[in-house]
């Protein structure tokens, strides 16, 4: 599906899901949008829609929030102290439906999310900081060039869920060449307490929190032309990055929702991967877009979407 398309999909015909149709000029009360057999899309405010839902029903929250850089209207606030006090009521709502072992993830510059990292702490037990970076992006201007996002993986409490096997990175070559090399007294993997000699796991590598994917540092590209997930909002995230963040975080059948979901990537990710989720967002139009995405999805084995994955940044690696 290319781009232009996508402009066209308020005329499509759903054949999975039901799209309800709101009034255009919806208020910011939350009403659904679109009905699908594993989820559902609502339109209106994030943080009355978060209020609707059960404490403790939710595994994953990824909130890709405005960053009150004015990149559109939706993303202008009068000052810094105004986005973070909006920032933390959505951030406790959040806190609040999640389960025990949820993990709530926010997307941001890293300069922004540092306003908010502190004060947000106090609604979870532990916080990690990842590091999303690109090199696709252009850098204009006469500024620092960026080629990074940050990532804030906040955790409900210490038995939060995290499938290490299931985003294992391959190891380099000099690994796989001498795997079993002997090391140093001092290094950490030399000869364990037991007298094992460290081996490389089989399912991979431990995967960095600088996120290049799938290799040490979790490199993704930002979405450009000519991807055919490419839509044309604004500030989407790739299925790439959504889809390791949710296997890390979730298992089959848990709940992901998205209360800032522009046009559904997280949605799409869910759904490929097996996953129920829920979104919101304010605008229509964006909705629209996201319900005929998740029209797009077909089935798939969660293997073959990992395997493409890492076959895509193999392909990425071959061409630098």
């Amino acid at each position: 599906m290319t781009p232009a398309s996508l402009s066209l999909f308020p005329e499509t015909e759903l054949q999975i899901g039901r799209r309800l149709h709101p009034a255009p000029n919806a208020s910011d009360t939350p009403t659904l949008y679109y009905s699908h057999p594993a989820g559902e899309l609502w339109q209106g405010d994030c943080v009355k829609w978060l209020a609707t839902l059960p404490d403790a029903s939710v595994d994953v929250v990824f909130a890709d929030p405005p960053y009150n850089i004015k990149k559109a209207e939706w993303d202008v606030f009068e000052n810094q102290e105004k986005y973070i006090a909006f920032s933390l009521q959505w951030v406790e709502q959040a806190a609040r439906v999640l389960k025990n072992s949820g993990t709530l993830f926010i997307c941001g510059f890293s300069e922004i999310l540092a306003d908010i990292k502190h004060p947000a702490s106090k609604f979870f037990n532990s916080c990690r900081w990842l590091v999303w970076h690109y090199k696709n992006k252009a850098n204009l201007g006469s500024d620092w060039g960026r080629s990074h996002e940050s990532i804030l993986h906040f955790r409900k409490s210490k038995k939060f869920t995290f499938n290490i096997d299931e985003i294992r990175i391959p190891y380099n070559g000099h690994t796989l060449k001498y795997p079993s090399h002997p090391q140093a007294e001092t290094s950490q993997y030399g000869k364990d307490r037991n007298g094992h000699l460290w081996t490389p796991n089989p399912l991979g590598a431990k995967p960095k929190d600088v996120l290049e994917i799938p290799q040490d540092l979790l490199e993704i590209p930002t979405t450009c032309n000519g991807m055919n997930e490419k839509t044309p909002h604004p500030t989407q995230k790739p299925e790439e990055l959504l889809r390791k963040l949710i296997l890390a975080t979730s298992n089959s059948g848990d709940l992901v929702i998205d209360p800032f979901c522009g046009s559904g990537t997280t949605a799409v990710c869910a759904q490929q991967l097996g996953r129920l989720w829920k979104a919101c967002d304010l605008s229509a139009e964006y909705l629209s877009w996201a319900a005929n995405r998740l029209e797009q999805v077909h089935p798939r084995f969660v293997e073959d979407w990992k395997n493409q994955d890492i076959e895509n940044q193999k392909r990425r690696n071959s061409i630098r």
